[in-house]
């Protein structure tokens, strides 16, 4: 997994909206989706939660959870501590500074995993990651992701991107870097990596120039 430096915290939240389609809307859709299906007391497990947008957009729509939130960059998760401060929700949220493997309990109701999965590579550890995400779920607890499937639409991508005022240069290195350095899956190995973890069905909800959005239902079994 990707660890920030703690530099990137400081415009991140301007930057993502550029370079992420319907980033915002997102979060608030995977939000009302667990929010639909959880009871109003569940407790949520937030992996690798940035500078803690999706926190703020879960706790409104779940106004009863508790969190966990797992971070590995000091610098995100600073922002993540004073953005749940001024939002007054320090009783209900835990953010502890590590990856998965430094979150101890196994169940958790939901689990939220935005902008993660594109950075691990597909040689076991995705594979891995899910299972992990998965064994800290109670039975048929619930996986909201979001992450970009196999990059297409190069050239509706750069234009979007100029239109939120991005230079040709820097338009590039985003594409470049989304072509070469992510590691992207399709949708059709994605869904086999989730059954492979032990997620028994899944439902899309989100797409944006392939920025899926999708909410997976674990088996029964734990």
């Amino acid at each position: 997994m990707t660890i920030f430096p703690d530099s990137a915290a400081a415009d991140y939240d301007a930057r993502i909206l550029r370079m992420v389609p319907g980033y915002a809307l997102a979060q608030e859709i995977l939000a009302c989706a667990l929010a639909a299906r959880l009871e109003r007391s569940s407790r949520i497990l937030v992996v690798g939660c940035g500078t803690g947008s999706e926190l703020i957009a879960l706790a409104k729509q779940l106004p009863d959870a508790r969190f966990t939130a797992v971070e590995p960059s000091g610098g995100m998760l600073a922002v993540a501590r004073k953005k749940v401060d001024l939002a007054g929700l320090s009783s209900r949220v835990d953010l502890v500074k590590g990856l998965l493997d430094d979150v101890a309990e196994r169940s958790f109701d939901a689990a939220v995993v935005i902008l993660v999965l594109h950075f691990l590579t597909d040689d076991g550890r995705k594979a891995d990651f899910l299972s992990g995400v998965r064994e800290r779920l109670g039975k048929n607890g619930m996986l909201a992701l979001f992450d970009p499937a196999a990059i297409g639409e190069e050239a509706t991508y750069d234009r979007w991107l100029a239109g939120g005022g991005l230079g040709a240069a820097e338009r590039g290195a985003i594409i470049a870097r989304a072509r070469n350095d992510w590691h992207c899956v399709t949708a059709e190995r994605l869904d086999e990596l989730l059954r492979q973890a032990g997620f028994a069905s899944s439902t899309l909800l989100f797409n944006a120039l392939n920025y899926r959005g999708l909410v997976a239902i674990a088996s029964g079994i734990v």
